[in-house]
């Protein structure tokens, strides 16, 4: 039994849900997933296939690594399995995702609502102690409003908040407001003699002090990873976590909801079909009342979903404005349809776009080195759909992540920041001064930017300083801000000679930059 809160950790971020669902749904329609070694180990391949698994020898050709997967979909109410057939299906707030919803309020209204007990927590394998009676994601914001506590670190959350949060009563909340105040004090010293007695790993039993905190604030680093994609939180300089001054009347707003704890029947034959599938409700949403009885699989229902899924799947790593017949080829090639059949099975199919690439772009800009690489190549295809030429020339000695040309015959360098608060240090303003600057130094060269999730307080004076020794002109702009501007873009093209004057400012681009072009 586990006597703290858990969730699947094969994905620690959730920023490949919709690829996931989407590659489970192809392997899974219709049929008894479940029962078919076959298509559990085809999953597999597919993960592989799309970079979301790392490719390599399985240790375990039982497909353990497949159901992980089916566990992660299942823990976040986007998947059920029927009673009656023992088929797996999606809820509606998979549906949704399935549809190309915007993916982050459907994601964030699973986390509010996600629970112990659940389905999820009672599993063999998993079974989580039933003295929790909570829902974890909004007990973790609960304390983030909270003006005692206003911030968490991972230490915090897994030493006391995933192990003594056990019920949403006012009495449990001041409890470990003040194990966090005593920690905050004390240090270690509050912990209990019989600590890691209290909270052994499920596979190994007890383990010595060290890897028992490890492995409880590896828990709470994912548990802040899944809060991260909600776009309700920050981590300050220390890594801590809190609630964005823009976003504390959305939580608000969640916390006086009026909603409450689902009742759990496990020993009713439906009880658990109904929960995950009550669970599975997307925003607005009362009843799932589908019904699937006699349905048939055809070749053109797969291929319609093989191709809407290869959409999906693009629209996470480039900015898609209209299907374009490079977009239809790219779908071609992947899945081996000819270009009518893929251009029939999209007819009709309008994903919102826009922000099943924000969700994913906004994830890259605070993944550190995990992501590194598709955060310099998403950032390169805003550039092309900013009308630029770009080249990402990373890959080369002494050259900066990105180079651009606009029609209007300027050229810039961009290095982007995959850090939640850049600071130019010092090794890094050498290498813009004295190898990427000078490398591109032409007639066309007109400017330098650092893109990341936030900077520093002196990122400014960091720029005005490199502008005035290299006599070339920059900006830095955020991760957000970024998608601002490809947003205003949609909407009414950019003059390029208006993105000149923005990209030269010597200044942080601001929302009202954006707003003004």
């Amino acid at each position: 039994m586990i006597n703290n809160w858990q969730v699947p950790r094969n994905k620690r971020r959730l920023y490949p849900v919709v690829d996931i669902l989407s590659l489970f749904t192809l392997q899974n329609l219709g049929e008894n997933w479940r029962g078919s070694l076959s298509r559990q180990l085809d999953f597999e391949t597919e993960l592989e296939r799309y970079g979301l698994k790392r490719v390599g020898q399985r240790r375990d050709r039982r497909a353990g690594g497949a159901r992980t997967y089916e566990s992660w979909l299942y823990n976040l109410g986007l998947v059920y399995i029927e009673t009656e057939t023992n088929i797996t299906r999606t809820t509606l707030a998979g549906d949704a995702l399935l549809s190309g919803q915007p993916p982050v309020p459907i994601v964030t209204n699973q986390l509010m609502k996600l629970q112990y007990p659940s389905p999820y927590s009672l599993r063999r394998r998993v079974n989580i102690n039933r003295r929790f009676q909570i829902r974890p994601f909004r007990f973790l914001l609960k304390l983030l409003l909270d003006r005692r506590v206003h911030t968490l670190s991972k230490e915090e959350i897994g030493r006391f908040v995933i192990t003594e949060g056990e019920n949403e009563s006012q009495g449990c909340f001041e409890n470990v407001v003040q194990r966090i105040l005593n920690y905050r004090l004390l240090g270690d010293a509050v912990l209990p003699e019989n600590f890691e007695e209290l909270y052994p790993s499920s596979t190994t039993g007890v383990r010595s002090r060290e890897k028992t905190i490890s492995g409880l604030e590896d828990i709470a680093n994912t548990l802040i990873n899944y809060l991260e994609y909600t776009q309700f939180i920050s981590r300050n300089d220390n890594g801590s976590i809190f609630i964005l001054p823009e976003r504390i009347v959305d939580v608000q707003s969640i916390m006086t909801d009026g909603t409450t704890l689902r009742r759990l029947d496990a020993n009713h034959q439906f009880g658990i079909e109904n929960f995950q599938r009550n669970f599975g409700l997307a925003p607005g949403q009362n009843r799932d009342n589908r019904n699937f009885g006699g349905q048939n699989i055809t070749d053109n229902i797969y291929r319609e979903r093989r191709i809407r899924s290869e959409l999906l799947h693009i629209a996470g790593t480039t900015p898609i404005s209209t299907i374009t017949d490079d977009i239809l080829n790219r779908i071609s090639s992947a899945t081996g349809y000819t270009t009518n059949e893929v251009a029939g099975a999209l007819d009709g199919f309008r994903p919102d776009t826009f922000s099943l690439f924000e969700a994913t772009y906004m994830n890259m800009a605070v993944s550190g080195r995990e992501l590194a690489t598709e955060f310099e190549l998403a950032t390169q295809n805003v550039f092309e759909e900013l009308g630029f030429n770009a080249q990402h020339v990373g890959a080369k000695p002494l050259h900066p992540d990105i180079y651009v040309e606009s029609p209007l015959k300027y050229s810039g360098i961009i290095d982007t920041k995959a850090y939640r608060r850049y600071s130019i240090t010092n090794d890094h303003r050498n290498r813009m001064v004295r190898n990427y600057i000078p490398t591109y130094t032409d007639d066309d060269f007109t400017f330098f930017m650092y893109v990341a999730d936030g900077f520093g307080s002196n990122i400014s004076s960091q720029i005005q300083s490199i502008a005035e020794e290299t006599n070339i002109n920059g900006t830095v702009i955020t991760a957000s801000n970024i998608m601002r501007l490809l947003q205003r873009n949609q909407v009414a093209t950019i003059d390029h000679a208006s993105l000149r004057n923005l990209f030269t400012s010597n200044e942080v681009v601001s929302i009202s930059d954006i707003n003004s072009l």
